[in-house]
Parts: structure tokens; C-alpha cells; sequence
């Protein structure tokens, strides 16, 4: 059967009774739309720690224009319940094309996060070859969950998720096009893909992994790794770079690709596979002693920014395919970890599979793996491509943008072992919260000022919901930075407010989660004002909007059951992109900012989280527990 290319996400596949997670589906919420006074509301309390109270005087007025009765809030507002009346979410496919597919930028370090998994004990191509087998095997074994519909519906409390997600991670792909792109998820009834593609040495391999709507064997695939890298010792021109380039002149590369039928072929082979798999080639070589905690500073911080954009054209970023919704990357040094182009969903889901790939990987070895008669292997078909001089020139262009934009960024990994959630939810407190406040407090000391932040919020416990944005600075946030650099405000003092700072942020994520967050309604507002032909009203240019949504702190929790780390970059020059995740004894994070932009500072930032997370807990520790 022809595969379709969906320039619209297919957001709700069929459901049948095989798929028993998603038998809840048709039950859950649907995504309010909120009440037009409580968004402005909320909307104008966000503002005040970010605005001069002559620009928040000035934002008042043009807001309670914007909401008199019977004004343009209240048209856009119904405009947007007749348009939630129609569909099961009113900000699905707006979100999918806001915020993904219309997106020029390239989809590295602006848009893709990558996973690093706790370092494994292996070196070089045979320990390559090996755990890739393991992470290929096991990633088919989620796979093949998935089909049998055998995952865990996820839930909060009682408060079940939407799981479509994880139905989407798998046989995706994003597909450049001319000022939006595509997205390709594999069309219900038609078959399911038998393969992957393993790029090593920049070449580009399908691999078939199922054999009768079955994985195959661990040993086999070992086997098709080592073939593969047995008889690719060159380096090929790569292909893969040209995913690194920004999404117009990727578009413009891609059809000129394309016109060659041989090339098409191989699109649409890579377009369809189940996941791709790198087998890198090797970094910078750290010459210290491996056993010390400095090698492992070295390694996360490293090989994170390998993972993120594989650190340019001499080392890995050929080697890739940054459409692919799921890239497994094997490294030397232990390294295990992924890419993932973000369009099929949010971080859980992606960790999902990754947590069931790293918990095998710790706990497997391949047994008999030179048993397999190699003819008796599924085919492996190397990916030859015609390239022109128009393509060539591609390669050449999207080479020298890559070797420059990996020099750019900033990445450190950080582990605070000092103390970690239990410690805070010893207090009856958010292990969220906390880190939240943290930060605002580590931005302030900074840069004397609070920050306009994204925090991501999800709204999975609707149907198709995706993300609200938490506004984590706040007046409490911004009255408690302020206090920790006043000598006049006592340690009681001090804690009072911190605790009203996490306070507010547990009722701001309460609201954001529930879908009466302030950002997606003003979105939905703008947007359908613009596909109404209507003019853009004033609040859309007022410097309280643009002030807010110049994000310079873009956060965003990802917890993992194998402690993998999930990292980004930065979502602006002057911004600061912090992923982390509260574990029972420890916060990971990480913080990666623009080394060209002089008004950030990205290690000092690190260092004032966690001097902000020591500060904080010797206020709690001034009291006994709650």
C-alpha cells in the first residue's frame, strides 16, 4: 500500500481492542477554553514582576480594553468555543503546526532534546555492536507492546492520560516543506514497517527487524550491526547533515533529492522506518583518570552536546537523521542516549520507551551471538544516493551552518547530590516547586531581575492535550529573591516567603495542568483572529505581550525511572534552557545557553542553582518539618 504524507497530524488512530490502553480514550475531557476575565486576570498577574509599573499601568489598559464586554476577547473567545464544539481539541492541530512545523529555525538544539542514559560499561565498535543490539531489541520490544496494547495507561492520581503520544513515537517523521513542514505517521491500515535505519560512517543502512510481524533475535541483529560495520570502513559524503540545516533550505534540498527516483525511494524508506539507530564514531578523547567524578563531569556535559548536535561535521552530526522521531545513538565510552524530533509529542512518553531500553540494556547480556548463519539474516539494504552538484553544494552549505552552530552553544550537566526530593517532600512541599523557585532565585542573584519563564505544563489528562506553560515567575518568586539580597530580612522572614513562592507555583501548575492556564487561550486568540481575517487587536503588540513572551529561562521537568536525563538548548540568544529532574537523593540538571550572547552566562547560572537549592534548604532546616 502507498504511504500517505499527512501535512496534519492523524491525531486519533482507530481504536480496537488490541490497543487496550486506549480503550479510555473516548471517555477523557476535552480541553476547556477558560473563562475570558479569569485569563486576563491571570494573565496581568503574571506580568507585574517583569514590567516597570509605568509599562504594567499602560499593559492594564490595552488588556481591559481588549476584555470589555461585548469587545474583541469576548468575539475570539466564541470563536473559539464554536471551534471546540467541532473537534476533540480546539489547540491540537493549531499546537502542532505553532509550535513544530511552522518552525524555520533548524530542529537541532532549538527544537529536538536529546536523552543521555547512565554511562554503561563498554568501549569501542564491539561494545557498540553489542549494546546497540540490546537497545534495537529492546526498543522493538516496546514496540511490539504497543501493538498488543500492553502499556500502563499513565495517570496522575486518579486522573487518567491521553496516550496517543505514545502511539505516534514509532514509523514518524517530520518532512521539510516549503514554510511548513509535514509530519508522517504510518496510516492505521496499512502495514506496519519492518525496519529500521542504522547510519554508521555517515552511510545510511535500512535493516529489516521483523520478521512475520515479529522481532527477531538479539544475536541476529548483532550480527546485521557487525556486518554493517565490518564492510563500511570509509566515510561517505553525509547525506544526514543536510537535517542539521534550517527547515527552508532543508525543503529546498530535500526536493531537489527527490527529483531523482533513487532518492526518493530512500526518503520514503527513512521517512518509514520504525526508528533510526547511529553507531557513532568516537569524541574527544579525555586523557585524566576515568574513574574520577571529574570524567564523569566530562562525560555528561560532552556527550550531552554530542547526543544534542553531534558536535559538528568531523565528529557525528553527519551521522544522523534529525527528522526521525526516535534516534538511538551508540557511542564509544558507554554512551547510550537519543534524539528525538519533538512533534510526535512531549518528553514522557519518548522517556517511556527510553526507561524500558536503558532498564534492559542494565540488566541483559546477548547470549550465543556468533551462532547466526549470516545468509540466514534479513536483508540489510545500504542506501546509495545520486548526488549532484546542486546537492553536493546542500551538503557543503548545511556543513558550514552545523560547524558554527555547535560552537554556539553551551551545555553543562550538573548533579546535585546534596539532598534530592525526599528531603523536600519531607516538608510537604513540591520537589517541582522547589527547583522552580530555585531558579528564579539563581536568575535574580544574576541578574538582578526576574526572568519571563517557561515551565511545561502538561495537559495529557485531556483528549490530544499537549502542553500549557507555567509562568514560574511570580510576584511571591520575585518578593522572595529580592528578600534573600536585603540584610534587613530575617531567616523567619525569608522562609515565610519562600514558602508562599512554592505556594504559588503549586497553585500556577494546578491552573496550567487543568487547561486554565493564560498563554494557549491567548494563542487561540490570536490565531483565530488571523484565520478570521480579522486585525490583530493591541494586546498582541503591547510590550506586556512581547515582554512575555521573550522566554529567557525555559524549563521543563522530566523524570525517568532509570535516571536518564533529558536536555535542550536554549530557545533564544539571551536565554538560559534548563531541563532537570528530581530523584529521591538527588536534582539533575542540566543548563545550556548561547556562548556568543554576553548578557547570559551559563556555568555561573549552574553554580547559582545549586547554591540556590543549599540556601533554600538551610531556611527549611531553621524549622522543624511541616
Amino acid at each position: 500500500m502507498k504511504t500517505k504524507l499527512y501535512r496534519h497530524q492523524r491525531l486519533l488512530p482507530m481504536m480496537t481492542a488490541a490497543r487496550g490502553f486506549l480503550t479510555h480514550q473516548s471517555s477523557l475531557p476535552r480541553l476547556p477554553v477558560p473563562p475570558l476575565k479569569d485569563t486576563l486576570d491571570r494573565y496581568l498577574k503574571s506580568l507585574k514582576p517583569l514590567l516597570t509599573p509605568v509599562e504594567y499601568d499602560d499593559t492594564k489598559k490595552v488588556v481591559e480594553k481588549f476584555g470589555e464586554p461585548g469587545g474583541i476577547g469576548e468575539h475570539l473567545t466564541e470563536k473559539l468555543h464554536e471551534r471546540a464544539a467541532q473537534r476533540e481539541s480546539w489547540l491540537a492541530d493549531w499546537w502542532l503546526n505553532y509550535a513544530y512545523l511552522d518552525y524555520r529555525a533548524p530542529n537541532i538544539i532549538n527544537s529536538n532534546p536529546a536523552i543521555i542514559f547512565p554511562k554503561f560499561d563498554f568501549s569501542g565498535l564491539e561494545g557498540q555492536i553489542e549494546y546497540g543490539a540490546m537497545a534495537i531489541y529492546s526498543a522493538l520490544d516496546y514496540y511490539e507492546k504497543i501493538l498488543r496494547g500492553e502499556l500502563e495507561v499513565d495517570a496522575a492520581g486518579r486522573r487518567l492520560m491521553c496516550m496517543i503520544q505514545h502511539t505516534n513515537i514509532y514509523g514518524s517523521c517530520r518532512v521539510p516543506k516549503p514554510k511548513r513542514d509535514a509530519f508522517y505517521l504510518r496510516p492505521i491500515d496499512s502495514p506496519s514497517p519492518n525496519h529500521i535505519i542504522i547510519i554508521y560512517n555517515n552511510q545510511i543502512f535500512a535493516v529489516d527487524v521483523m520478521r512475520n510481524g515479529k522481532k527477531i533475535s538479539e544475536a541476529e541483529i548483532y550480527q546485521q550491526i557487525k556486518l554493517i560495520v565490518n564492510n563500511t570502513q570509509q566515510s561517505v559524503e553525509p547525506i544526514g547533515i543536510l537535517t542539521s540545516n534550517d527547515r527552508d533550505s532543508w525543503a529546498e534540498a530535500y526536493a531537489r533529492l527527490a527529483e531523482d527516483s533513487v532518492n526518493k525511494e530512500n526518503l520514503d524508506t527513512i521517512k518509514t522506518a520504525l526508528f533510526s539507530v547511529c553507531i557513532d564514531g568516537p569524541g574527544i578523547n579525555f586523557t585524566g583518570n576515568r574513574d574520577s567524578k571529574e570524567y564523569m563531569e566530562f562525560f555528561r556535559s560532552y556527550y550531552s552536546k554530542m547526543l544534542l548536535h553531534g558536535e559538528g561535521s568531523t565528529f557525528n552530526s553527519g551521522n544522523r537523521w534529525f527528522d526521525k522521531t526516535i534516534q538511538l545513538i551508540i557511542g564509544p565510552d558507554g554512551l547510550i542516549g537519543s534524539n528525538y524530533e519533538h512533534s510526535a509529542g512531549e518528553g514522557p512518553p519518548v522517556v517511556a520507551a527510553l526507561d524500558h531500553i536503558c532498564n534492559y540494556c542494565q540488566n541483559h547480556r546477548i547470549s550465543n551471538r556468533e551462532s547466526i548463519d549470516p545468509k540466514s539474516l534479513p536483508p540489510i539494504r545500504p542506501l546509495h544516493w545520486c548526488v549532484t552538484p546542486e546537492t553536493r553544494n546542500d551538503i557543503l552549505q548545511a556543513t558550514a551552518n552545523i560547524n558554527k552552530f555547535v560552537k554556539e552553544i553551551d551545555l553543562k550537566a550538573v548533579l546535585f547530590d546534596t539532598f534530592g526530593a525526599n528531603f523536600v517532600r519531607s516538608y510537604k512541599l513540591s520537589p517541582d516547586a522547589f527547583f522552580q523557585i530555585a531558579m528564579q532565585l539563581a536568575y535574580y542573584r544574576l541578574h538582578g531581575r526576574s526572568p519571563p519563564t517557561y515551565e511545561s505544563g502538561g495537559t495529557r489528562q485531556f483528549i490530544l492535550g499537549r502542553t500549557e506553560t507555567i509562568r514560574s515567575a511570580t510576584i511571591e518568586s520575585d518578593t522572595f529573591a529580592r528578600a534573600m539580597g536585603w540584610p534587613t530580612y530575617s531567616d523567619q522572614e525569608r522562609r515565610e516567603l519562600m514558602l508562599a513562592a512554592l505556594n504559588r507555583h503549586k497553585d500556577i501548575t494546578i491552573k496550567a495542568i487543568s487547561g486554565l492556564g493564560w498563554d494557549r487561550h491567548l494563542l487561540g486568540m490570536k490565531l483565530v483572529a488571523l484565520e478570521n481575517g480579522l486585525e490583530l487587536p493591541d494586546l498582541y503588540n503591547d510590550i506586556g505581550y512581547t515582554k512575555s513572551a521573550h522566554i529567557q529561562l525555559s524549563t521543563s521537568q522530566v523524570s525517568s525511572n532509570c535516571e536518564v536525563s533529558l536536555f535542550f538548548g536554549p530557545t533564544a540568544p539571551d536565554c538560559y534552557g534548563v531541563c532537570y529532574s528530581p530523584n529521591p537523593n538527588n536534582f539533575r540538571y542540566s543548563c545550556s545557553t548561547y556562548n556568543n550572547c554576553s548578557a547570559t552566562n551559563g556555568p555561573l547560572f549552574a553554580e547559582l542553582v545549586s547554591k540556590s537549592l543549599l540556601d533554600m534548604q538551610a531556611l527549611l532546616l531553621t524549622k522543624s518539618k511541616l
